[in-house]
């Protein structure tokens, strides 16, 4: 399996581990908008949704699928926004495919705070220029 050394996502192990099938695993966020927002990622190092082969794919959504349920049990949401950002002009910050699953709570969320760079899209950031 291919892996980044320089990347924070390849460098999860299982013990970080919410959920995990043969080629994803999904974890806690560190910097989560409610309770119990966690990110799927395939676990070779692939730095786009659209770099994905069909078979890491579908490992990737059955365990979004996977992950939902185990929050459904742990956390009870009212709903879910499930996101991907691809490119550093739609937000995308860290160059690791992930979707973000966040629970969404009625009650308990009075910020509701968007999904990560929901509205970052930024006329430039030369910084991540190049890096997707």
């Amino acid at each position: 399996m291919e892996k980044d050394p320089n990347c924070v996502f390849c460098q999860k192990t299982e013990a970080d581990y919410v959920a995990e099938n043969e080629l994803s695993c999904a974890f806690d966020d560190i910097r989560p908008v409610s309770k119990g927002h966690t990110l799927v990622t395939p676990k070779r190092h692939v730095r786009q949704v659209w770099d994905l082969t069909d078979e890491e794919r579908k490992s990737l959504f059955s365990l979004v699928q996977e992950t939902k349920k185990i929050l459904d049990d742990k956390y009870h949401p009212d709903g879910y926004n499930i996101a991907v950002n691809s490119g550093a002009a739609a937000g995308q910050t860290v160059f690791h495919c992930h979707v973000h699953l966040i629970p969404r709570y009625w009650n308990h969320d009075p910020e509701r705070k968007p999904i990560p760079a929901q509205f970052l899209v930024p006329p430039e950031r030369p910084q991540l220029k190049g890096m997707d």
